[in-house]
């Protein structure tokens, strides 16, 4: 990513891609009874948490930020089907 910023078509690519992403858990997360916002909003956190938890656990050698992320994003899932 540290190149994307003065890639412009790395760049461009990487953005296309996470938004293919947060577009395919947004309608996951919709058809799983989340209302739109919150389901595109909760697509993005949940993608944001967990990126940044792979290179955390990369950095560390360690699988335990990946760990914490997944039960961190299960919470914000189960507050978005709450209506939180």
């Amino acid at each position: 990513m540290e190149v994307a910023g003065t890639n412009e078509p790395l760049r461009q690519a990487t953005s296309e891609d996470f938004e293919s992403w947060v577009d395919h858990l947004a309608a996951y997360y919709a058809a799983g009874g989340i209302a739109e916002p919150a389901a595109r909003e909760t697509a993005g956190s949940v993608i944001a948490l967990l990126e940044g938890a792979f290179m955390l656990g990369r950095a560390a050698r360690s699988t335990a930020p990946v760990l914490g992320a997944a039960k961190a994003a299960a919470a914000i899932v189960r507050a978005a089907l709450a209506g939180e």
